[in-house]
């Protein structure tokens, strides 16, 4: 992506450790990992589109993260991350098509068409003690009740 993206753009990549961070391109912002969750969602916040080209991710949970942050998200349709993207709060693209990728990127960058209200209202249908309850009942049901 970084070679793709022109000056106007700029990847800042979180979560990176030394060996990383010595084989990323030079236009890439690298910053380690944090343990702070104001420090993590001041980075989601301060991004105009979160993107999440993962292959394998099980729930997306940074996707959702993002969103509360009022960060759209663009991510590959694979694993469980598509589930963590509405309508009104990013987009979903087609696992590996990097061109994509990139034009998603550039479409939310220049036209901001998701609202942060929309992201973060729709990273609330994610509360965990919302969820918690959904999964009770889905066991008394399937399990208890049977």
């Amino acid at each position: 992506m970084a070679s793709l993206l022109n000056e106007d753009y700029q990847i800042v990549l979180v979560g990176v450790n030394e060996v990383t961070k010595e084989i990323i391109p030079g236009n890439i912002i690298s910053i380690h990992r944090t343990h702070s969750r104001e420090e993590l969602a001041g980075f989601y916040t301060m991004a105009d589109v979160f993107v999440n080209p993962t292959r394998d991710e099980v729930l997306g949970m940074v996707n959702i993260e993002a969103e509360a942050c009022g960060t759209p998200v663009i991510t590959f349709d694979s694993g469980g991350s598509p589930e963590c993207i509405s309508e009104n709060s990013g987009y979903v693209v087609e696992c590996n098509n990097i061109a994509e990728l990139i034009d998603k990127i550039k479409f939310v960058c220049k036209e901001k068409p998701f609202s942060k209200e929309a992201c973060r209202d729709y990273a609330e249908l994610f509360a965990k003690h919302d969820k918690y309850r959904e999964y009770l009942k889905l066991y008394r049901r399937e399990i208890i009740d049977k």
